[in-house]
């Protein structure tokens, strides 16, 4: 999961994979197949992320060890979550269809 960890450190910093690829001097490219898990994370990238970030490579370790095994309660937030995206994107969708037929 450190594929996972260096997208978290990218999205908590609030850049895009361009910023990302500037600051850590890897391509865009290389930056995304990381983030997929295309790309095997080196202990090279884990150093240029440490050093671009500030960030200590254990840190970085850790977050990916915390991202492979969620806990229970982070299991139960995500797993809420994603039914109510499901339900308000149903509700959405009915209210459309409403609304076409009430102005049709």
């Amino acid at each position: 999961m450190l594929n996972e960890a260096l997208r978290l450190v990218r999205v908590f910093h609030d850049l895009n994979k361009t910023q990302t690829a500037d600051r850590v001097g890897l391509s865009k490219s290389y930056i995304t197949e990381l983030e997929r898990g295309d790309k095997k994370v080196t202990m090279e990238v884990l150093e240029k992320y440490a050093d671009a970030f500030s960030i200590p490579l254990s840190s970085l370790m850790f977050f990916a060890e915390q991202a492979a095994n969620p806990s229970p309660a982070e299991k139960t937030r995500t797993f809420v979550a994603g039914k109510t995206l499901k339900m308000l994107d149903w509700i959405s969708t009915v209210t459309a269809e409403r609304d076409e037929h009430e102005h049709a």
